[in-house]
């Protein structure tokens, strides 16, 4: 198969999951909110450098996924070397959400089996994508040696930003593990559904980290209409 062949079958959006509004309707309101959040990132960036984000919730269910893929497809469209990285072991989404086939991925990485390059796949818009892979039995004791921080490391030699899907953060303690890499996180709140005491609960346990801000989901009209709501801390 020739290189143009190559990158055809890379950009089918097809195989896309169709609320990845960034690359499957980039022109529309939803990929607008997108592309705003993803500005006011760069505003920050201004200040500091912020290579690695990490995208959280408190509980399953708020957007996460969506919201930390769409933020990466943002990036990569935008011409930035941009890699997402799937981190919730317990309910992946980066392989389903990019229609990617089966192979190694970032559990196999950190097990030693594989390098980051066969780790990663090339999305639409030259996006890295890591999947997690073959799910280990416990996905926090990956997170705490320094494979999982040489990754990222790894990552960050060839790439301008790097977004972690991390898993929610009260039932599990890979989130908490795995944010320690990070250079700033993210909350993302599901409006009119999340608590607000579990809310407060999640950005406590996070103290110490580098949290950026919330990230407010499922406004407006239709389920694929988002208001990104944004606040420095």
């Amino acid at each position: 198969m020739d290189a143009k062949a190559i990158r055809r079958n890379l950009d089918n959006l097809d195989v896309l999951d169709p609320r990845l509004v960034a690359l499957t309707d980039p022109t529309g309101a939803a990929a607008e909110q997108f592309r705003m959040l993803h500005l006011r990132l760069d505003r920050l960036r201004d200040q500091r450098p912020i290579p690695v984000i990490a995208l959280t919730s408190a509980v399953a269910g708020e957007g996460k996924s969506l919201t930390v893929a769409n933020l990466a497809a943002c990036a990569a469209r935008r011409g930035r070397k941009a890699a997402l990285v799937d981190c919730d072991f317990r309910r992946p989404a980066v392989a389903r959400l990019f229609g990617l086939g089966p192979g190694p991925g970032l559990a196999q990485a950190l097990a030693g089996n594989e390098s980051v390059a066969k780790a990663s796949r090339m999305g639409p818009s030259g996006l890295t994508l890591v999947p997690t892979g073959e799910a280990p039995d416990d996905p926090a004791g990956l997170f705490a040696g320094k494979g999982f921080s040489a990754f990222v490391d790894g990552l960050r030699e060839v790439h301008d930003e790097i977004y972690l899907d991390l898993p929610p953060i009260l039932p599990f303690a890979d989130a908490l593990v795995a944010a320690a890499v990070a250079d700033g996180v993210v909350v993302v709140v599901r409006n009119g559904q999340t608590p607000a005491e579990q809310v407060e609960e999640a950005v406590a346990s996070l103290a110490g980290a580098p949290l950026l801000g919330c990230v407010l989901t499922g406004c407006g009209d239709g389920a694929t209409a988002y208001r990104k709501y944004y606040a420095r801390r």
